[in-house]
């Protein structure tokens, strides 16, 4: 008879320990899901928000009164401050400082998230995204250089990496539950 309830007490012990270690268990998953997705909502969503912004931004500034023939953006402002002087092309000045603000938030947020990143794709564009944000904003920053000086900007750049925001859209429905 004692052994009988001993062998009830102890299935009782365990099944309670049982409970307790999945209930505990559950609350951990929880709340490293629960950070995941903050990080996500943090990072990837912003970079998202950005690209299309400065997808809005650069469709706008390719078109006119921005565009100054077959020239890149940077290069129509250029011309057009040569031309018309600085104060008569604040509105594109003010669209290419966000262009480069955008660049340089979706660098710093691409940093964070890529040690997390799910697939290696994401990885690759963000370095290709990285190079081209920081080659954007060298030449950004030169423009008042070669105003000043006379010079043009070389014809080549780097080329945006239109593989990013797909990259990022790939990633976002990979953290989706």
């Amino acid at each position: 008879m004692t052994s009988k309830k001993t062998q009830t007490i102890v299935l009782a012990t365990l099944a309670v320990a049982l409970l307790v270690s999945a209930t505990a268990a559950l609350q951990f998953w929880q709340r490293l899901h629960a950070a995941r997705k903050s990080f996500v909502d943090d990072t990837l969503e912003p970079i998202a928000a950005l690209l299309k912004e400065n997808q809005a931004l650069m469709k706008d500034l390719q078109t006119e009164p921005f565009k100054e023939g077959d020239n890149g953006v940077l290069e129509s402002y250029l011309i057009k401050i040569r031309r018309d002087g600085v104060p008569k092309h604040a509105d594109m000045k003010q669209r290419l400082d966000q262009l480069a603000e955008n660049n340089t938030a979706i660098v710093t947020l691409s940093k964070a998230y890529a040690p997390h990143a799910e697939t290696r794709t994401f990885v690759m564009q963000a370095d290709k995204f990285r190079n081209y944000g920081s080659a954007w904003r060298d030449r950004w920053n030169s423009v008042m250089e070669l105003f000043m000086a006379g010079g043009n900007y070389a014809t080549s750049e780097v080329p945006f990496p239109k593989d990013y925001p797909s990259a990022v859209d790939t990633e976002l429905a990979l953290t989706k539950p």
